[in-house]
């Protein structure tokens, strides 16, 4: 199956977004998790060349640990550039059978509408979280799987 955005911007409502009447995370930690196991979640159903991801949950701490520097962040660009980029140290070196996934190339781009969803203080939630969840597909669209053999080819992640 092809990562669908659709399928990221509903787990970040539902599990990182804080409920209509509700408070968020109570930590800055417990936010970087709940962000995190929406993405790594979501980005089990990435595949490249037929062949799907086998490292995503492994990764999961990884990335969560990089999330919390992110989200304490003062101000929305410096904290939507850093969820990219630790989304972006994710991806990379993904295991897509015996393919590594390379960095992603639109890392920044990602970025910017991180940052535009996380400054858009009247934006609602279900817009927040596609446009941030569009950020994510951008991102991950961006990184070739490169494939071992002769001659080794690539393949985009989908």
């Amino acid at each position: 199956m092809a990562l669908l955005p659709a399928a990221l911007s509903a787990s970040l409502e539902r599990d990182w977004f804080p409920p209509a009447d509700g408070p968020w995370h109570e930590d800055v930690r417990a936010s970087a998790d709940a962000l995190a196991g929406a993405v790594a979640t979501w980005f089990a159903q990435a595949q490249a060349a037929g062949l799907p991801c086998a490292t995503a949950g492994a990764r999961r701490g990884q990335l969560g640990g990089q999330l919390v520097s992110a989200l304490q962040a003062q101000g929305a660009s410096a904290a939507g550039q850093q969820v990219a980029q630790a989304f972006a140290a994710y991806v990379t070196g993904q295991a897509f059978g015996p393919g590594m996934a390379a960095a992603p190339l639109a890392t920044a781009a990602g970025g910017g509408l991180i940052a535009t969803a996380l400054a858009t203080l009247d934006l609602p939630q279900p817009a927040r979280a596609d446009l941030i969840a569009g950020a994510h597909q951008l991102v991950a669209a961006s990184s070739l799987v490169t494939f071992p053999g002769p001659p080794p080819f690539t393949a985009p992640v989908t």
